[in-house]
């Protein structure tokens, strides 16, 4: 018994079993985060990209409206493959196609002035209605999904801080100008732990006005239903 309370061999396991379970949470919990945070700037990189291509379409010669059409969708909603490599991992690992793993919601909006009693310049929303001009419908999230802007109703003035809805427009936007606006949603799940960690949501919207036009149309000529026009 002298003997076995003076040996000192074993400590060194004794400890590394103690302290190993720490260090692998620390770490693969540091590998999440990092991933986390990879993935809301690729996401946000999604949203400026798409906005950028859809709002600098051209005009035609002698006119103020440019159009884009079903192959200008499925080209702009192509590239996020390209920004957004981690969508091909996380569609394997879910069991789907890349496209269904990310929402990406386009939306073309036109303002109408309805009254001229606005002085506010920071705030015209009781001046000017928002209608959708066309919309998307052959994205991840159709009708239903929460980024879908639907034809018919109009956009209503939300607070310029408040999460993106589909149904709101931050109330600074409400003026002569139209905007394309660009809804982008995809979930995080963590690779590691996802039995017990929640997954995360990532939403982004643009608000882009047309750099070369005043509006930009759909053009429903070979239209396969990525997009309706209102």
């Amino acid at each position: 018994m002298r003997r076995f309370r003076s040996s000192e061999d074993g400590i060194a396991a004794v400890e590394v079993a103690l302290i190993l379970p720490v260090l692998m949470t620390i770490m693969l919990g540091g590998i999440q985060i990092v991933a986390y945070i990879n993935a809301v700037r690729k996401v946000e990189l999604v949203v400026q990209s798409i906005s950028q291509m859809v709002s600098q379409t051209k005009p035609p010669d002698g006119s103020t409206t440019a159009t884009v059409n079903a192959t200008d969708l499925h080209f702009s909603f192509d590239a996020a493959l390209v920004l957004f490599p981690y969508l091909m991992g996380e569609a394997k690992r879910q069991g789907k196609a890349w496209s269904q793993v990310i929402t990406i919601n386009y939306a073309s909006i036109r303002f109408t002035q309805t009254a001229t009693t606005c002085t506010d310049t920071t705030d015209q929303s009781a001046c000017y209605r928002a209608d959708v001009v066309w919309t998307s419908t052959g994205t991840a999230q159709p009708a239903a999904g929460p980024a879908y802007r639907p034809c018919g109703t109009p956009q209503i003035a939300g607070s310029n801080t408040a999460p993106p809805l589909r149904t709101t427009l931050p109330r600074s936007l409400f003026s002569p100008a139209a905007v394309v606006v660009i809804d982008v949603v995809f979930t995080f799940r963590p690779t590691f732990g996802a039995s017990y960690l929640p997954s995360l949501t990532i939403a982004r919207s643009a608000y882009v006005q047309p750099r070369y036009a005043t509006l930009v149309d759909y053009d429903t000529t070979n239209n396969d239903g990525i997009a309706s026009k209102c």
